[in-house]
């Protein structure tokens, strides 16, 4: 008896036939990195004038890979950057720094204050001064004959550093003086600075001859390394001729000395 074969149907032809439904296909999985892609910058929020940092860029799409992205600063007057990444303070103000890469940008807000760290060197002058008691009327006056009359001149020398995280915050020494004087830079960059200082026996550093009241205190960079403005002097005398004086002093020629090391 024959048997009819003609029903069977190739494994061949089974294993070639769709198995999906109409037209559709199996869905892909997605790409890594195509959710939640960007980029950071990472760097400090503020820079002194005449200074520079390096900012670097680092993508969040869960890959680690060297990228060469683009760097622009909105104001290149006040911070420039480079295409490494490079920013340079120029001028006091602030910036927004921004990266690309791709279609890809990030953006960051750096503040650049104006320097006035280093050891600086000046002349300054008196424009005016009253005063007090003894002062008043030994040897012709304080004010009218002795060292604080109208138009006399004299040295001044500062050593100042400046930290803090805006960095605005200033330290210092003037002149031979121990005390340390303290400041601030304020939003417009202009420096202030406030302190007493004492005048000291040569041969006993302990007794104390005269005290200055450093206040009033409004300079500003007219330069990389050069300063202006004035501030107010209240000296007390506290042996032999007692009494007060007030003197305000302006500033001539103020210099900054070239620092031993750059950053």
């Amino acid at each position: 008896m024959r048997v009819r074969l003609a029903w069977r149907i190739p494994v061949a032809i089974l294993f070639a036939l769709p198995l999906g439904c109409g037209n559709r296909n199996p869905i892909g999985p997605s790409q890594p990195g195509s959710v939640g892609a960007g980029l950071t910058i990472a760097g400090p929020d503020a820079l002194l004038t005449g200074l520079s940092d390096t900012y670097t860029a680092t993508s969040t799409d869960g890959t680690t890979r060297t990228i060469s992205p683009t760097w622009t600063s909105s104001n290149p007057a006040i911070a420039r950057v480079d295409k490494a990444g490079r920013l340079e303070g120029r001028s006091h103000g602030s910036i927004t720094l921004t990266v690309s890469y791709g279609n890809l940008t990030a953006s960051r807000h750096v503040q650049v204050v104006n320097n006035y760290a280093g050891s600086w060197t000046g002349r300054f002058v008196i424009r005016e001064c009253t005063d007090t008691g003894e002062l008043t009327d030994h040897d012709g006056g304080f004010c009218l004959a002795g060292p604080g009359r109208l138009g006399t001149t004299g040295w001044i020398t500062l050593t100042l550093a400046q930290s803090g995280s805006t960095p605005r915050e200033i330290t210092g020494k003037i002149g031979s003086y121990g005390e340390t004087i303290t400041g601030a830079v304020s939003d417009d960059g202009r420096l202030s600075l406030s302190g007493t200082v004492t005048d000291r026996d040569f041969d006993d550093p302990g007794f104390t001859i005269s005290t200055h009241r450093l206040s009033a205190w409004d300079t500003k960079l007219t330069g990389t390394d050069a300063m202006t403005g004035q501030w107010a002097d209240d000296f007390t005398s506290l042996v032999s001729c007692l009494g007060t004086a007030h003197i305000e002093k302006e500033l001539l020629t103020m210099t900054r000395a070239p620092a031993s090391t750059v950053r």
